[in-house]
């Protein structure tokens, strides 16, 4: 699947700030990753949070076809992990190399999710925190339904959700 960022959300490619990988952005892959993207998925994933994921956890993913990279010229700029259970898809973890964050990648990763799992419903868990994330989902119409005390260690989760009429 090839996608443009300007297809995924105007707004988005319009407000962000393009440096050099302007021309390279605008012709990204999403795709089923493989453990030749392992190292690149374990750097991005160790630059975006606090207590990341261990390598095991992640390789897991790949190998049951659960996380997809976005990808320019070949290289892992960022990735999703869903898991799907019937009708229900669950958001585990996404995350943008630092240099490509703000330009629409993210919400590529996300549209790529829910246009690949036509009615289901889904949801995620989110750093009370994290108001960009958060912000983000909304615009895919997810919304706020609880709360999960300690999620993190050291916060709480939003939990997010989006029901299966609210695709479209």
């Amino acid at each position: 699947m090839i996608c443009k960022v300007s297809e995924v959300d105007p707004a988005v490619s319009q407000d962000a700030t393009l440096g050099s990988e302007d021309l390279e952005i605008q012709n990204v892959t999403i795709e089923k990753s493989s453990l030749d993207d392992l190292q690149d998925i374990v750097r991005i994933e160790s630059e975006s949070f606090k207590d990341p994921w261990p390598e095991s956890i992640i390789i897991k993913d790949i190998l049951n076809d659960n996380l997809f990279v976005a990808k320019v010229k070949g290289k892992v700029i960022g990735y999703i992990s869903i898991e799907k259970i019937l009708d229900e898809v669950h958001i585990q973890n996404i995350a943008v190399d630092k240099k490509f964050r703000r330009k629409g990648i993210g919400s590529l990763l996300i549209r790529f999710a829910i246009d690949s799992n036509p009615g289901c419903s889904f949801f995620l868990e989110v750093r009370r925190s994290n108001s960009p994330a958060i912000s983000l989902y909304k615009k895919f119409g997810f919304h706020e339904v609880g709360i999960r005390k300690n999620y993190y260690g050291d916060e709480d989760a939003i939990v997010m959700a989006k029901q299966k009429k609210e695709d479209g």
